[in-house]
């Protein structure tokens, strides 16, 4: 098929960034790496994208293969754009930068019209079904690979053409991304594991509070089960005496402690105790 051959080579070089974008650039770091720890680096990149290279539309798709689905982003989020949007999945086998990309591993900056001419691509239909009804020309895109997930940024304009600046600066920020990204499936990762990993119980006994803090032996296991979080009943329950028996026992524990509370009090047997 034509969309899958290079209609002509994309523009190759070093990236020289000018004063002005590396500033750009500088000034949208902070925004992008926070976003590792909110978990939205798709947000991230779109508000990134948008700010920093024009154009009448800006989307950004991950592609998770592990967990079999795909989220977009789009900035305006038109219900339009969102519309015809599975047109431009049903035709992405004529979506050439893809080809390119399959033949040479490559995720630059690619558009459109580095492949094919304006002629040709009116005849797809990825154009008829999805670049024509939202008013776009080109498309210029980005590609990130992690493992077998995918994300891709991407700007779309009316007109035809970007600058070697353009890409340039979206390059430079591919690195940034890539880096955002990995940190974010990291802290996710951690998260899910702390979250699914069971609560050790804190191996402590009640002989240094006696010694420590001149308590009694029921009194120093009443202190050690309420510094757990343990409620009146509950530390009742465990010693086998009543809640009313319990709470006598706290008001003579904050006496000798100089506290006024339970949260109080059980800070100075943590300190007592230490962290297991």
């Amino acid at each position: 098929m034509q969309a899958t051959r290079v209609h002509s080579s994309p523009a190759r070089g070093p990236a020289r960034l000018s004063s002005e974008s590396l500033q750009a650039l500088q000034a949208a770091l902070p925004a992008l790496y926070a976003s590792s720890e909110t978990g939205d680096p798709a947000g991230a990149f779109l508000s990134v994208v948008s700010e920093l290279i024009p154009g009448e539309s800006h989307g950004v798709v991950v592609r998770e293969q592990s967990q079999e689905r795909r989220q977009v982003a789009l900035r305006p989020a038109s219900v339009d754009h969102e519309r015809l949007l599975p047109a431009f999945f049903a035709h992405f086998s004529e979506f050439a930068p893809s080809d390119y990309r399959k033949l040479t591993g490559s995720g630059e900056a690619l558009a459109l019209s580095d492949f094919i001419a304006t002629p040709s691509l009116h005849r797809l239909a990825i154009y008829g079904d999805y670049y024509r009804p939202i008013g776009v020309a080109d498309d210029l895109s980005v590609n990130l690979r992690r493992g077998e997930d995918v994300i891709c940024v991407a700007v779309l304009r009316r007109k035809r053409g970007f600058r070697r600046d353009e890409r340039d600066l979206f390059n430079a920020l591919c690195p940034h991304f890539r880096q955002a990204w990995s940190l974010s499936r990291m802290i996710r990762d951690l998260r899910r594991k702390a979250e699914a990993a069971p609560i050790p119980v804190r191996e402590w006994v009640p002989d240094p509070l006696e010694q420590g803090l001149g308590l009694t032996a029921r009194e120093a296991e009443v202190l050690m089960w309420v510094a757990q979080g343990k409620t009146n009943p509950e530390v009742g329950g465990i010693l086998g005496i009543r809640p009313y028996t319990v709470r006598t026992h706290l008001e003579r524990i904050f006496a000798k402690l100089g506290v006024e509370t339970r949260h109080a009090a059980g800070l100075k047997a943590i300190q007592v105790l230490g962290l297991p």
